[in-house]
């Protein structure tokens, strides 16, 4: 695994390196004025880029602004979605990535009907998004039952890495306090810090893009989150030390993980 998208159905798109490595490692003013005007409005459904409300009362006041839901993809604003398809590409940037996945998906959806289980996957993402946009993380993507969050230096600050290990920690809690039909939700997750490849991905019939990543940490951040139990939070050792904590070795654990030549150390935090 390589890369966040379904490469079935999307491309890898390169391009206008510049301009993606200031938006993305440097912050572009214009995006960050948005980021901060937009995220004084009311809304839970965003655009992943300026974040401008895309429903409600914030929803309301951005559609007299023009801004709308992208007909191409429903995840971006309209203006945002012109701005990956004017400027397709990427750029190689500092991160810090966040996988949470559902424990036993196979199972669960077996027990419930089909319904049901879209049910439970909603609430998995309306549980963990807000934690995310709290600790000022970027949405980078849906996939199946998982939820794929970063922090980009460009949207999140200098202090990226410290705001997604904060996030991390208060995960568990916010886990616990928000049982689906009586329990705990079953997901586990890892946060890691490294360097990625963030660009564009193309649908092969050029009608949608997204923005993905690509690169040796984003498979350590995945096979790290495949090793956490359900309630787990794994944070590698990696994103400890770009967060400027602390390594305590007595709460470290070193995990074998699939692909990956070197054992990742991390430490686990559970649900109390």
């Amino acid at each position: 695994m390589n890369t966040l998208a379904g490469m079935g159905e999307f491309t890898r798109e390169d391009g206008n390196d510049a301009l993606w490595y200031q938006v993305f490692q440097e912050g572009h003013p214009v995006l960050l004025g948005k980021q901060k005007r937009f995220s004084l409005l009311p809304g839970g459904s965003r655009c992943k880029m300026c974040y401008a409300p895309l429903a409600g009362i914030g929803g309301w006041i951005t559609r007299r602004m023009g801004l709308e839901p992208s007909s191409r993809n429903p995840f971006f604003c309209n203006a945002c979605d012109g701005f990956l398809k004017a400027y397709p590409g990427g750029a190689e940037v500092d991160l810090s990535i966040l996988f949470c996945d559902l424990r036993g998906s196979v199972s669960l959806s077996a027990s419930m009907s089909p319904r049901e289980f879209k049910q439970l996957i909603t609430f998995m993402r309306e549980t963990i998004i807000p934690v995310l946009w709290q600790a000022e993380g970027f949405v980078l993507q849906f996939q199946g039952d998982a939820v794929i969050g970063v922090w980009p230096p460009g949207f999140s600050g200098k202090d990226y890495a410290s705001k997604a290990v904060n996030g991390g920690m208060k995960l568990p809690r916010a886990i616990e306090r928000t049982p689906f039909n009586g329990s705990a939700l079953p997901v586990g997750t890892a946060i890691h810090t490294g360097r990625a490849y963030l660009s564009t991905v193309a649908s092969l019939n050029g009608d949608m893009q997204e923005v993905s990543a690509f690169g040796f940490d984003v498979n350590v951040a995945a096979r790290l989150a495949s090793s956490a139990k359900a309630g787990e939070v794994l944070i590698s050792e990696a994103a400890l030390k770009a967060a400027g904590r602390t390594i305590d070795d007595d709460a470290m654990c070193s995990y074998e993980l699939k692909g990956i030549d070197e054992n990742i150390r991390a430490t686990p935090l559970k649900l109390h």
